[in-house]
C-alpha cells in the first residue's frame, strides 16, 4: 500500500514538474497583449559618439529598443553614425528642437525654424521624419501646440540631469516610476556617466520584472492608442474599463477653471458613502479637455496642523477621456489609514492647467460571477493563478489564497496537488475550467 501510494505521489511531482516545464516553454510564446507589459525608455540632448554609443550598447545587449529625442546643433558627421546605428536597432528618433531653447516664448516662425532643422537632418541620415517631439525644459505654448504636428512627449523623469544624483539615485527613481506603460525620460548627453551606469541595473532589473522595452510610437500602437495632438504624453494606458458597466451619471454639463479656481470644492464632488459601499468595483470616468488629465482631490480638514489634501492620477487618460480606479483611491486611503467618509471633500479637479469637464459617470464592475481557477481574484484564470496555487501548496498552507474554492478544480472539497495539475493542464490545453 506505501509502495502504491509512493508511486502515486512520485507520479504526480512529475506531472507538476513536467507541466511547469511545458507552460515555460509554451508561455514563450503564447503571451497575449493584455498581458504584456510594456515600457519605454527614452534619452535627451544627444547624440553624441561617447555616451549615446554605451547607451546602445547595453540596448543592443538586452534586446531593448528606445526613443532618442535630438538635438539638432548636436548632431555632427560623426555622431550621425550614431544615429544611424540607434535606427538600425529598431530605436526611434524623436526631435527635441535644434538648439534646445524653451521654446514656450517664440513666434510661430522660430519654433518652425527649430523643428525644421531637426526634421530634415533626421530625414536625411534615416529617410523619415521624426514623429514624437519632447519639449525642451518641458515647457509648452498655445503656440507650440499650434505650429508642430508632431506628438508631445514628457515622461517620468529619472532625475539623471541632476548633478547631486547618484547612479542609484537614477534606478531608484526609474524603477519607482516603471509600470505598465510608462514613458521613462532620461539622457545621454555627453559624460553622463551614471546613466549608462544605471543602465546596468535598470535594464536587467525591469526584463526580470516582466517588461519589454519598445518606442513611444509602439507604445501607442501596442496600447491600440491614437496620439490626440495638444496634449503632452507621460504615459499610455490600455482602457482598464472594458467590463464595467454604466451605474450612474454624476455630471454633464460644462464646468472651466484654472488650478486656482476654488468653484472645483463645489463644482463636480463625489459621495464618499456610495464609494465606501461600492468597495473596489467601481471606476470614474471623465469626458475633459485639457493639456493634462484631471485629478480626484482626497481633502480632509480638521485645521492647519490637521490637514490631507491628495490628488489621485488617472489610471488612463488619452486626452479626451480620463478614467480613476477604485483601488488606486484606496490605496491612498490606506495609506493615511482613513475610509472617504473621513473626507471633507472628494472632488474632480484639474490639477496644473486650465480645464473643462463635460461628463463625468459612476461605472460598476460588470458581476460575472466566480471564475474557476481564478484563486487570485484578478478576473481572470491565467498562470498567475497557478503560480499563487503552487506557491500556497510549497508553503504547507500557511497563507491565505483569495478565493481558494475557486481552485478546487477536482470538486472533493479541498486544494491539493491534483488540483494544480488539472489547472495547468487546462492552461496548456486552452480549454474552459
Amino acid at each position: 500500500m506505501k509502495t502504491i501510494r509512493m508511486i502515486m505521489l512520485l507520479s504526480v511531482v512529475w506531472l507538476m514538474s513536467l507541466s511547469l516545464s511545458m507552460t515555460s516553454i509554451a508561455g514563450a510564446g503564447a503571451e497575449t497583449e493584455a498581458d504584456s507589459k510594456l515600457i519605454a525608455l527614452t534619452f535627451d540632448d544627444g547624440p553624441n559618439t561617447y555616451t549615446t554609443p554605451q547607451v546602445l550598447d547595453l540596448l543592443e545587449e538586452y534586446d531593448a529598443q528606445a526613443t532618442f529625442f535630438l538635438v539638432g546643433d548636436k548632431i555632427s558627421e560623426e555622431s550621425a553614425e550614431v544615429v544611424k546605428r540607434a535606427y538600425h536597432m529598431g530605436c526611434e528618433i524623436g526631435s527635441h528642437s535644434r538648439t534646445h531653447s524653451d521654446m514656450a516664448g517664440m513666434t510661430a516662425e522660430e519654433i518652425q525654424a527649430e523643428m525644421e532643422y531637426v526634421d530634415e537632418y533626421v530625414y536625411s541620415l534615416i529617410g523619415t521624419y521624426p514623429k514624437v517631439f519632447r519639449p525642451p525644459y518641458l515647457s509648452v505654448s498655445q503656440t507650440m501646440f499650434d505650429s508642430i504636428d508632431q506628438t508631445f512627449i514628457t515622461g517620468y523623469s529619472s532625475g539623471d540631469s541632476n548633478a547631486e544624483k547618484t547612479a542609484q539615485d537614477v534606478v531608484d527613481s526609474v524603477l519607482a516610476s516603471a509600470k505598465d506603460g510608462a514613458i521613462i525620460l532620461m539622457h545621454d548627453f555627453y559624460g553622463n556617466d551614471k546613466t549608462v551606469e544605471a543602465l546596468r541595473t535598470i535594464l536587467p532589473e525591469l526584463q526580470s520584472q516582466g517588461y519589454e522595452f519598445v518606442t513611444v510610437t509602439e507604445l501607442f500602437e501596442r496600447r491600440g492608442e491614437t496620439p490626440v495632438h495638444g496634449i503632452c504624453y507621460t504615459e499610455v494606458q490600455k482602457y482598464p474599463c472594458e467590463d464595467y458597466i454604466l451605474s450612474e451619471n454624476l455630471f454633464t454639463g460644462s464646468v472651466s477653471g484654472d488650478k486656482d479656481w476654488a468653484g472645483w470644492k463645489e463644482a463636480i464632488l463625489l459621495d464618499g458613502e456610495k464609494l465606501e459601499a461600492l468597495g473596489d468595483t467601481y471606476a470614474i470616468e471623465v469626458a475633459y479637455e485639457s493639456t493634462r488629465p484631471p485629478v480626484i482631490v482626497l481633502h480632509r480638514w480638521k485645521s492647519a496642523e490637521d490637514n490631507l489634501w491628495e490628488a489621485v492620477q488617472p489610471a488612463y487618460y488619452n486626452g479626451v477621456t480620463a478614467c480613476f480606479l477604485a483601488k488606486d483611491l484606496l490605496a491612498v486611503l490606506d495609506e493615511y489609514g482613513m475610509t472617504y467618509t473621513d473626507m471633507s471633500l472628494i472632488m474632480l479637479r484639474t490639477f496644473v492647467t486650465e480645464m473643462t469637464i463635460t461628463k463625468a459617470d459612476l461605472l460598476v464592475r460588470e458581476s460575472t460571477g466566480p471564475i474557476m481557477g481564478d484563486v487570485n481574484l484578478d478576473g481572470r484564470f491565467s498562470m498567475a493563478d497557478a503560480a499563487a496555487l503552487q506557491k500556497w501548496l510549497l508553503a504547507a498552507s500557511e497563507q491565505e489564497l483569495p478565493c481558494g474554492e475557486n481552485g478546487d478544480l477536482g470538486g472533493d472539497g479541498r486544494l491539493d496537488v491534483f488540483d494544480l495539475c488539472m489547472m495547468k493542464q487546462e492552461l496548456l490545453s486552452g480549454g474552459d475550467v
